[in-house]
């Protein structure tokens, strides 16, 4: 998922990149500090000598080793081109000359200069016990890994003490330079002498009592979720009992607290969710669950990737798509979330819960017998050659590498945030053996959860109801969307977090896929993708209008609806609000809202009212229901939905101008249809275009606009309004 992995990473480094120009830089490695003069002293003994490797052996194919569970964890670690320790993706670690590690070297003019080596991929190649790998219990790369690493923690600590405007200072962004810091040093430490690892571990100590002191309330929870993750490494770097129970309270706080981790199976973002940027918190989730063997962490992703695997539904040309319009930040869909990398996420993830395991395919005996051969080639192409870094495609001789200047980032290894595998180092003993049963048992978490029952309601929470009814699948949405909170750097517009209010987010039959489907276009740094001037095409189930003053309101605003389910009977009830969308005053009064859905076998039937004081003059209001065209991408060769509205008893072609006495309307999408009936005849019309995103996905739909106000037209004082519908599989 390239351009969701790109917004991530032009997220996560923002703090960093929008202040690094003002600070004047070190030309010596801070001092301040007793452990930090300590650790310099000791580098300063150090020669290009101890940093001369001295291996001319390549990585050669081991023996195919016999035992499956380690072909196993050798087919886990090719999941991930992860570890990097060269290739124009990585750093030249292994082919740097030498003189680059020395002290000289790193303190320089322009500034402390940074290695050509990410400390955690160095750490674990040096570690790796597999025959084959020459670089096996190198005292020289070990030492090469200590020099970055003496670098990023003093430099790091004197940051946050005397600029912490620069990046380092809130948890969020300080847990992931800690996670490299606390990884890599327990695998090179046995090269040092005693003061050097006493020294260490005082600042590695330092920093860890900064994260665990910080508040993370309210942050990324992308972000946020790697603070118990570094906070484990440190526990055992230090082997210090009491610190170790600290970060388990924190981290039993982060995956059971409401406050970051809803039980309906998502992570609060702004007190909303995104299901898009929760790739990313399941990834850290899965690598805590895996080292730590937290029982809390299992459990909660567990139940995100029951609500994952709910809210993904199968089109029959075989794409998954499911809704967004509810997500925080982005619009992708569920199963294009953040970090997957080629479903590398997924597997890890099926160590820790069988809820994943429909999510991935058995590996077969031939690729399971390849793996040590195809790691050991992988890593002989990393070393072949030296890339330029960062500076351009091609490659460079080993004596023209060169350090850089040190500037702070989320990730130093900033082209691929997750520099090592975890899925193979922390694999369980008998992870093939119990995929196997699950195999020979013809377990039902080999499918997708909406295949493991005929016919079901499931609640989750007070957030989501799925219902799967012979003929049609609903996913109705009634959970909160967020708010301004929270989002850091802040957007260049206000409360924009997401569509809710109580939705159908979607509706699906097995020959048309998903036909009423809701999205939304997301956010960056720089734009909004749902411009408030285009409120007509946003492909939500919402009671949306206009007042006379030009001013949108939205009943999709209301962040935290009142919930009633009893089983396929879900009610959802709250006021719109007085002002949104940036707006400072939309309504002189709030208006009341409430909508329900009905499941029965033959259909969803739904009813939304609206009450006000008629203090507000209204010049449009509509009930919005988005039809799901198609992808644009992926499914650019399939015509898009059609749309008939039945007047007089006769289909006709639906247009963008008023049609009156709609009784009924027919969305014909590949092979099926699906009609919406009216209580009565209404005045409907399609929004004055398609929507189509262009940013995190290529969905595009079309808005049924069903006339709420009825007055011809004309503006009217807004005191009542309401309409009721049944949406069920319909003819051809």
């Amino acid at each position: 998922m390239k351009h969701a992995l790109l917004f991530s990473l032009i997220l996560v480094h923002s703090l960093a990149a929008s202040h690094l120009a003002i600070a004047e830089p070190r030309t010596k490695l801070p001092d301040e500090h007793e452990y930090q003069r300590t650790l310099r002293k000791y580098l300063a003994t150090l020669t290009e000598k101890d940093y001369e490797h001295g291996v001319t052996a390549k990585f050669e194919p081991a023996t195919v080793p016999e035992d499956p569970e380690t072909q196993y964890r050798l087919w886990l670690l090719n999941r991930l081109s992860q570890p990097l320790v060269g290739t124009k993706r990585g750093a030249p670690a292994v082919n740097a000359p030498a003189r680059l590690f020395t002290l000289a070297s790193i303190e320089k003019s322009e500034g402390v200069m940074n290695l050509p080596l990410w400390p955690e991929p160095v750490s674990w190649l040096v570690n790796w016990k597999h025959p084959g790998n020459p670089y096996y219990n190198s005292r020289a790369m070990k030492l090469r890994a200590f020099a970055s690493l003496c670098i990023h923690l003093t430099m790091l600590d004197d940051q946050i003490e005397h600029a912490p405007e620069l990046g380092g200072a809130r948890f969020d962004t300080l847990a992931p330079p800690l996670l490299t810091l606390a990884y890599s040093y327990p695998g090179v430490r046995d090269v040092l002498p005693e003061e050097a690892r006493k020294a260490f571990e005082v600042g590695l100590r330092k920093m860890g009592r900064r994260l665990l002191e910080a508040d993370p309330k309210g942050l990324q929870p992308n972000m946020v979720v790697v603070g118990p993750v570094a906070l484990w490494y440190i526990s055992q770097a230090l082997g210090d009992k009491a610190f170790t129970k600290e970060v388990e309270a924190l981290a039993r706080r982060f995956w059971s607290d409401e406050t970051f981790t809803n039980p309906a199976g998502f992570y609060a973002d702004r007190g909303g969710i995104d299901i898009g940027y929760a790739g990313t918190v399941n990834l850290f989730t899965a690598w805590a669950s895996l080292v730590a063997d937290w029982p809390f962490a299992k459990e909660a992703l567990a139940r995100a990737y029951r609500l994952r695997g709910h809210l993904s539904l199968p089109e029959p040309g075989g794409q998954l798509f499911g809704p967004t319009h509810f997500n925080t930040r982005l619009g992708s869909d569920p199963t294009r979330d953040q970090w997957d990398w080629g479903a590398y996420r997924d597997t890890a993830v099926s160590l820790v819960t069988a809820e994943a395991a429909h999510s991935i395919k058995l590996p077969t005996a031939d690729e399971l017998k390849a793996a040590a051969a195809i790691r050991a080639s992988a890593f002989r192409g990393q070393l072949a050659e030296n890339p330029k870094n960062s500076k351009g495609p091609g490659y460079i001789k080993n004596e023209e590498i060169s350090n850089h200047p040190w500037k702070f980032r989320l990730w130093q290894s900033w082209n691929f945030p997750l520099a090592v595998n975890f899925a193979s180092d922390y694999c369980p003993k008998d992870a093939l053996e119990q995929r196997l049963k699950l195999e020979k048992e013809k377990s039902p978490m080999l499918v997708s959860p909406w295949e493991r029952e005929p016919t079901f309601v499931h609640q989750f929470a007070t957030s989501f109801t799925m219902v799967k009814q012979p003929g049609y699948r609903t996913i109705v949405h009634t959970g909160p969307v967020g708010g301004d909170e929270g989002l850091m750097p802040p957007p260049t517009f206000v409360e924009f977090s997401g569509f809710g209010g109580g939705q159908l987010s979607a509706f699906w039959t097995p020959a048309t896929g998903s036909v009423i489907l809701g999205r939304r276009g997301g956010i960056s740094k720089e734009k909004n993708f749902d411009p408030i001037e285009s409120w007509r095409l946003w492909p939500i189930h919402a009671v949306t209008g206009a007042t006379t003053e030009g001013t949108v309101f939205s009943s999709a605003r209301i962040r935290k609806p009142d919930v009633k389910t009893d089983g396929g009977v879900v009610n959802v009830s709250g006021n719109i609000p007085t002002a949104m969308f940036g707006q400072e005053k939309v309504l002189d009064t709030a208006i009341g809202y409430t909508r329900s859905f009905t499941h029965e076998p033959e259909s969803v039937k739904i009813a939304t009212a609206i009450k006000s004081t008629g203090k507000d003059m209204i010049a449009e209001l509509y009930e919005t229901i988005p039809v799901f065209l198609r992808d644009t991408g992926s499914q650019a060769k399939l015509t898009p939905t059609s749309i008939e509205f039945l007047v007089n008893e006769k289909w006709i072609l639906a247009g963008a101008e008023w049609s009156e006495g709609v009784t009924a309307v027919r969305l014909k999408r590949f092979e099926g249809a699906v009609d919406i009936t009216f209580d009565r005849a209404r005045r409907v019309k399609l929004s004055p275009a398609d929507w189509v995103d262009t940013y995190m996905s290529r969905a595009s739909c079309r808005n049924l606009l069903i006339d709420l106000l009825e007055n011809k037209d004309q503006p009217k004082l807004l005191r009542e309004a309401k309409m009721a519908y049944e949406v069920k599989p319909g003819g051809k």
